[in-house]
């Protein structure tokens, strides 16, 4: 759906037959000397194990102590699923917006030649991009990690507003895919009236950009778009982008609509409107042709439908083994009178015509909370997922009661009759559930995310009775007005067995803290601003999985003080793959203990997202390791200690940024999320909030002429409106290595350490919140943190220099001394 506003939101043994006494007895001595060497082995590796403590009640890495182990880390101490394991969530961007995520990996092969990016033998990047639209009529912002998603950063782009070069106005929805052979990105976004296509050769560094969907077809009123890839295709390298025309709809509230299909044979050559115009369809064949019968052959996906509801992403069969390789999907849903009904349309001919497919008839029971989506495993079967309220009620989604995750698989290439009953995977009820999206490995192992509640109530109530029913005459609360409360967190399930009409998924909390509180609107564009029944997560966040099938989540938070919207990344770092014979065992390399993580030197960048250049500044930029704790005597005094490759100063803040006379200094500290008491001083209406303690050296700055420690929050509104900046509370206190007299000394030995120290009582965190996502960062500061009287958005504007991969600190209350 599209966004108008800018939301802010891994023996062979001799035959005894043909063996002679002596070889018999030297097969002996070796079997004793291998027993020996094994058993030795598995001695050294249970000392070795490490201890692994998780956030109570969730799949969330703690803390890990000791050294070695095995694929699972050790022994746990969880109430969750001990093999599944994720780690801390880090913030997508330290101070980014974020809405509807899509996550991918780019998990294919690197190999020798034109598309290998100088690698001299088969080599896996496991890349990870992630984009978010930001709201019409801005952009949709676009993400890069090359450390399997311990931190990211915005690739090349403006030094003060962060927009990527090539993408134009767009904003209202974003989606991207990978090329499996040239490894080329495929970013679009959204205008609302045009498509706009953003291709990469680079690994996401630089774009092209081109408007699609509209060319042919001044004014139309596009939505949702999605795209997939086929480099391997028989007619050529094959980029598919599906979106709907929604014109009468938008212009007229009535109307048929259609599903529109854009294909490049080319690869999306120069990116040119002709590099895209392989297929025969557009929106007036979407919308002009005759409506036709699901079984006649058509150019577009879906055209002249009276009965289109809701369409999901395009999803192409790259399977070398599946008996449907190259088959192209699109899954969506009609509305015929008060029946639901969910749909496949299947080309193929490489998306050159296309036929229509029931999977579905669900009667009065809305599916659309949000989108539908498909999957496909290695041998061709598909699992087609949607989330479902217990009826329908048309004008009032409220009153629809719980909603519940279900998929339906097909093992017969989505055929109408080749598919499995509805397999209801949150059947208990209290606990609604939206947002789902699957991906698949091998044969029958599927992963699923999804968003779930503490509460049966219909994700889309805004306030409710006394007797429990939406009441939809609130506006506040008052009496017989109750205001939403439910609670909302990310939960992962897996299935190895997903083949099976049984509910055969194993599912854990993946986030650390809540991510939402109360209603979550599912009603796309109908949904109204300004009630707790919001649309601040958009409309879905979606899972990927590397090349040996460990996921990768990122989904929206906003659980904070303005209800802001921001991203968290998770990926899974033990547990069983989705792909046969793959191990995942990325536990005893990532690099967190004991409230505390180390950093690799060396990977700092400059304020517009290219690798630093000048080595002379580098160092104070660099951070090599982050730890946490809180005072023995008061659990609300933290105090942090941040080694740097040399003494932080705005001097080589200002060198590093590498933007002439724009950059005034620097900030060096952590961000974090806590749960806080609203404060409206602090300009914090909601409880909890994205909080920061950090050393600040920005002559810049009149309000902080004298470097020092600093905390606050992370929720001024930058001077561009699309992303977030530091405001400044309460004084700390200052120390470490790279310190005299109570100073930085720009002469200090190297590496050396800065402490920073800060009252959290000040900020008004709860004694004993869990310290989430403790995310070590340096950045580039341009102008004054300044905020005028009456205004959240302050006069300057700040750039990532490094991050460090987050942890987070016990809930308990518990003194690390």
């Amino acid at each position: 759906m599209i966004d108008f506003a800018i939301v802010v939101v891994p023996t062979l043994e001799p035959n005894p037959m043909k063996t002679t006494s002596s070889s018999r007895s030297a097969f002996f001595i070796l079997r004793v000397l291998l027993a020996f060497i094994l058993c030795s082995i598995g001695a050294s590796l249970a000392i070795a194990a490490l201890t692994i403590t998780v956030v109570p009640g969730t799949a969330v890495l703690l803390t890990k102590t000791g050294s070695g182990g095995g694929g699972n880390g050790g022994n746990t101490s969880s109430a969750s699923n001990a093999t599944n394991i994720f780690s801390p969530a880090s913030y997508v961007d330290y101070h980014e917006i974020g809405g509807e995520p899509t996550t991918v990996v780019d998990r294919y092969p690197f190999v020798p030649g034109p598309n290998g990016f100088g690698v001299t033998s088969k080599t896996f990047k496991d890349l990870v991009y992630v984009s978010n639209p930001v709201g019409l009529p801005t952009y949709s912002e676009f993400y890069k990690s090359q450390d399997g998603g311990q931190t990211f950063r915005v690739p090349q782009h403006n030094a003060i507003f962060t927009n990527t070069p090539g993408a134009t106005v767009g904003g209202g929805d974003s989606h991207h895919a990978v090329g499996e052979v040239t490894h080329s990105v495929f970013f679009n976004d959204l205008s609302g009236g045009c498509v706009t296509m953003n291709v990469s050769r680079d690994l996401g560094e630089t774009f092209s950009s081109n408007q699609l969907g509209c060319e042919g077809s001044p004014g139309a009123i596009d939505d949702r778009q999605w795209v997939d890839t086929d480099e391997t295709a028989t007619d050529g390298q094959d980029v598919y982008m599906n979106f709907n025309n929604a014109t009468f709809g938008f212009t007229i509230g009535t109307g048929p609509a259609g599903i529109v299909l854009v294909k490049s044979i080319n690869d999306g050559g120069a990116n040119t409107p002709a590099d895209w115009a392989a297929s025969g369809c557009n929106a007036f064949t979407a919308l002009f042709t005759p409506a036709p019968n699901d079984a006649d052959s058509t150019v577009c996906p879906d055209p002249t439908d009276e009965n289109l509801w809701i369409a999901g992403p395009v999803v192409v069969d790259k399977s070398t083994s599946s008996p449907h390789n190259h088959r192209v999907y699109i899954p969506f849903e009609r509305l015929v009178g008060t029946n639901f009904q969910l749909y496949l349309a299947i080309s193929d001919d490489f998306g050159n015509t296309w036929t229509r497919h029931k999977v579905k008839d669900l009667g009065p029971h809305n599916p659309a909370n949000i989108f539908p989506q498909l999957t496909i495993d290695t041998a061709g079967n598909l699992y087609f997922t949607w989330a479902q309220a217990q009826t329908f009620v048309p004008g009032s989604s409220a009153s629809e009661g719980e909603t519940d995750v279900f998929y339906a698989f097909s093992t017969g290439g989505g055929i109408e009759g080749t598919w499995s009953p509805a397999i209801n995977l949150t059947k208990e009820t209290g606990d609604s559930a939206v947002f789902p999206w699957m991906v698949a490995g091998g044969p029958g192992q599927v992963d699923i995310v999804y968003y779930k509640s503490n509460s049966g109530l219909n994700p889309n109530i805004a306030f409710y009775d006394n007797s429990g029913n939406p009441n939809d005459s609130c506006t506040a609360a008052g009496p017989n007005c109750n205001p939403n409360t439910t609670v909302w967190n990310v939960y992962f399930g897996q299935s190895q067995n997903a083949l099976n009409t049984g509910p055969n998924f194993k599912s854990v909390q993946i986030s650390d803290h809540p991510i939402h509180i109360g209603g979550i609107c599912t009603n796309g564009t109908g949904c109204q601003s300004g009630d707790q029944s919001n649309r601040n997560l958009l409309d879905f966040f979606t899972v990927d999985v590397d090349h040996v099938g460990a996921a990768y989540v990122t989904w929206a938070d906003d659980n904070n003080g303005r209800h802001d919207t921001r991203q968290f990344f998770s990926r899974q770092l033990s547990g069983a793959s989705i792909f046969k014979g793959q191990n995942i065992a990325a536990m005893n390399s990532y690099p967190i203990t004991d409230h505390a993580v180390t950093d690799q030197a060396g990977d700092v960048f400059d304020a517009e997202g290219l690798a630093e250049p000048v080595a002379a500044c580098a160092p104070s930029m660099d951070i090599r390791a982050v730890n946490a704790t809180r005072n023995s005597s008061n659990t609300n005094m933290m105090t942090v200690t941040m080694t740097l490759g040399a003494a932080p100063t705005a001097a080589n803040a200002i060198l590093c940024a590498n933007v002439p006379g724009s950059a005034t200094g620097g900030l060096w500290g952590v961000e974090f999320w806590a749960a806080a008491v609203p404060n409206a001083a602090q300009d914090r209406q909601f409880p909890n909030n994205n909080f920061y303690i950090a050393y600040r050296d920005n002559p810049g700055d009149v309000t902080a002429p004298t470097p020092g420690v600093e905390a606050g929050s992370v929720s001024g509104l930058s001077p561009s409106l699309t992303h977030f900046e530091f405001e400044r509370f309460e004084a700390g206190t200052l120390g470490g290595t790279c310190t005299s007299s109570g100073m930085v000394n720009p002469f200090a030995p190297t590496p050396c350490t800065i402490t920073m120290t800060a009252d959290l009582s000040v900020l008004g965190i709860k004694s004993g919140s869990i310290l989430a996502a403790i995310s070590g960062f340096s950045v580039y500061y341009f102008g004054s943190a300044t905020e005028p009287p009456g205004f959240r958005v302050p006069l300057g504007n700040s750039n990532l220099a490094d991050a460090a991969t987050p942890f987070d600190f016990n809930g308990t209350g518990t003194i690390i001394k």
